[in-house]
């Protein structure tokens, strides 16, 4: 479901009990079921604890932002989550591996609907043409939202053969991070200093060397507009809500506005 569909409502999810930790993720996100506080239905979910490592409430709100946009370009993302926290949830992780980053994480948390089947991308991996179409999706929506974070360290997609999932996006928006006065009066060019932010992608070394299009992904653009950003804003947790909000908007608006030229720097990238 597109994020912009009139149908589209973001899950709130009561956690339940407690599963195990993915140890390979660095925010050390727990797997635990839970049931959907609106139709009842139980479920397994990934829940990343805002008072974790690398988390807060401000991340946890880049991580909607980002799965959002993911979900009305129709990528394959996991299906973002609200899952709430109570002391009886806590008390049933006494003694156990997770306790205290859910104790100090009481109320809202960023959550995904657990989607088992989907594998680590192995080195040298080929992909059909299919699959290629989506890492090119995937490659140009990290530039848009300076994901660093997928292949950096952590390639943070997955594959079970013939399909992707992505996930974590807690780092995205990383100009947020810099002083105003630092970052791109021209954030639609992509200068030397973003080099780093697209050489180190997981899917660079499968892209490059090709002139790639992208006039499609300034068509994807479009869907930011005013619409989108008003029901990201509604639909974001009170609390989570800051000026954060109104800097990725504005930011990204620029790139909209220069939709073309942004598809352009896209394609000189992996020249």
């Amino acid at each position: 479901m597109l994020f912009s569909d009139p149908a589209y409502r973001l899950p709130q999810i009561e956690a339940l009990r407690p599963g195990h930790i993915l140890t390979s993720g660095t925010t050390l996100p727990m797997i635990l079921d839970g049931v959907d506080r609106n139709t009842y239905e139980r479920g397994q979910y990934v829940i990343k604890f805002w008072n974790a490592n690398r988390m807060s409430k401000a991340s946890s709100a880049r991580e909607l932002i980002a799965s959002w946009i993911a979900m009305e370009f129709e990528l394959p993302v996991v299906e973002p989550v609200i899952i709430h926290i109570s002391q009886a949830f806590v008390d049933t992780l006494y003694g156990r591996d997770g306790y205290k980053a859910a104790s100090q994480s009481l109320g809202e948390n960023f959550g995904s609907t657990y989607r088992p089947g989907f594998e680590e991308i192995l080195m040298g991996q080929k992909f059909n043409n299919q699959m290629e179409e989506m890492a090119l999706r995937i490659y140009a929506f990290d530039l848009l939202i300076t994901n660093p974070d997928r292949g950096h360290q952590k390639n943070n997609v997955n594959t079970n053969g013939t399909d992707f999932l992505i996930f974590d996006h807690e780092l995205a928006f990383s100009y947020i991070s810099m002083l105003p006065f630092l970052r791109s009066k021209s954030p639609w060019i992509l200068s030397e200093n973003d080099r780093e932010l697209y050489t180190k992608h997981v899917f660079y070394k499968y892209l490059k060397g090709e002139e790639r299009d992208f006039s499609y992904f300034s068509q994807d653009l479009e869907k930011l507009n005013d619409n989108f950003w008003q029901k990201a804003y509604d639909c974001l947790p009170l609390n989570w809500r800051s000026s954060e909000f109104d800097e990725i908007r504005n930011y990204l608006t620029e790139i909209v506005m220069n939709k073309e030229k942004f598809a352009d720097q896209l394609t000189l990238t992996l020249l």
